[in-house]
């Protein structure tokens, strides 16, 4: 009698166990693919989406009936639209550097446009086109003349980096081992012995000399600012000087020559690559859980990321369907141990940025 009941009261201890371990909450474990966005120390000023001569722009131009397969192959296509607008010609008197006047007074025979009014327009062209994270790059050779250069980089979010467009020779640069698109800094390093790139024509089929203009990336300053649509005055060197970031490093020299001229330093300066190549459009991911309920609540941020800013994109089917959140929370519901979560953020023109994958697991 005694042994069965110890033996009871050893079954009621299991039971009591299994019932316990039962209730404990579910053990859930939240993996993110990239949840660090990297920043610059400096501020940058995107155009205001509402800037109205945005809209003059894409209502007076043929570019909006533009399409591509993919965001590079678009941005390639808006490059040379823009190289197709007018031949190269001496800017005198010097234009306005907002498209909508630069390529009406071109046409008009006022004035010419170099490599400047080409970058110039593209990058409003891109704006226009939804696309905020884009700026100018001034280049420097080391040449005795320290001949100068004029493009364009915008944020790829198919590539999540910058990538460099060339609309006056209507080119871009290619990282010869993977195939994916250069950035400023990437052709500078290559100049100097780094990992190769070679120029391609954004035309595709185009000749191009492969190396062309390489030596003129031996310098790189990008612009703070790409609100220029509202300016009605032409931007002067001194404007670059003291609104354009600088990278110094072994190979930089301490000023330029110009027509052989001593030109004065840019005032900005950093030797910190971050700051001239921080992310765009990103989502950092927070995790916790509600402490009255238990339930896991994720959070979403752009840390400032994205210009323009207006709202979160959630898919549940692998990026099949995109639907908007209200705010920057969710709550997933687990059917099954395992749920993906895609994330994007979305601007006020309704452009997606970087795609972030959280993996939820239960136990």
């Amino acid at each position: 009698m005694k042994r069965v009941y110890l033996l009871a009261l050893l079954l009621l201890a299991v039971v009591l166990a299994v019932l316990q371990f039962n209730k404990r909450p579910a053990q859930i474990r939240v993996e993110v693919d990239r949840n660090v966005i990297v920043k610059s120390n400096f501020d940058f000023i995107p155009e205001h989406w509402r800037e109205p001569r945005l809209e003059q722009l894409a209502r007076e131009e043929s570019f909006p009936r533009i399409a591509a397969a993919d965001q590079i192959g678009y941005y390639l296509a808006l490059c040379d639209w823009v190289h197709q607008q007018w031949p190269a010609s001496n800017p005198d008197p010097y234009p306005l550097c907002n498209a909508v006047d630069i390529l009406r007074d071109i046409r008009a025979g006022k004035t010419g446009g170099f490599c400047g009014q080409y970058a110039y327009v593209l990058a409003d062209v891109l704006k226009a086109a939804g696309y905020f994270s884009v700026r100018y790059v001034e280049l420097w050779s080391n040449a005795e003349n320290n001949q100068s250069h004029f493009v364009v980089e915008a944020w790829c979010d198919q590539y999540a980096k910058w990538v460099v467009l060339d609309p006056y020779d209507d080119l871009w640069y290619e990282l010869k081992d993977t195939g994916v698109p250069a950035s400023a800094f990437e052709v500078r390093s290559a100049f100097f012995g780094g990992r190769p790139v070679a120029a391609r024509p954004a035309a595709p089929g185009a000749p191009v000399d492969p190396g062309k203009n390489m030596n003129l990336y031996a310098n790189i300053a990008v612009s703070l600012r790409s609100d220029l649509m509202r300016h009605n005055a032409p931007l002067s060197g001194e404007d670059r000087l003291r609104t354009f970031l600088f990278y110094r490093d072994t190979h930089s020299p301490d000023s330029f020559r110009w027509q052989g001229q001593i030109r004065a330093r840019y005032e900005t300066v950093t030797e910190r690559i971050e700051d001239l190549y921080y992310d765009c459009n990103r989502v950092r991911v927070e995790n916790s859980r509600d402490p009255a309920t238990g339930d896991l609540v994720l959070a979403f941020f752009t840390d400032g990321s994205m210009a323009n800013f207006k709202a979160f994109s959630l898919s549940l089917d692998g990026g099949k369907t995109w639907s908007a959140l209200t705010g920057n929370r969710y709550r997933p519901v687990l059917a099954g141990t395992r749920q993906r979560v895609l994330v994007t953020p979305v601007n006020q023109r309704g452009r997606q940025g970087c795609v972030t994958t959280v993996t939820i697991t239960r136990d």
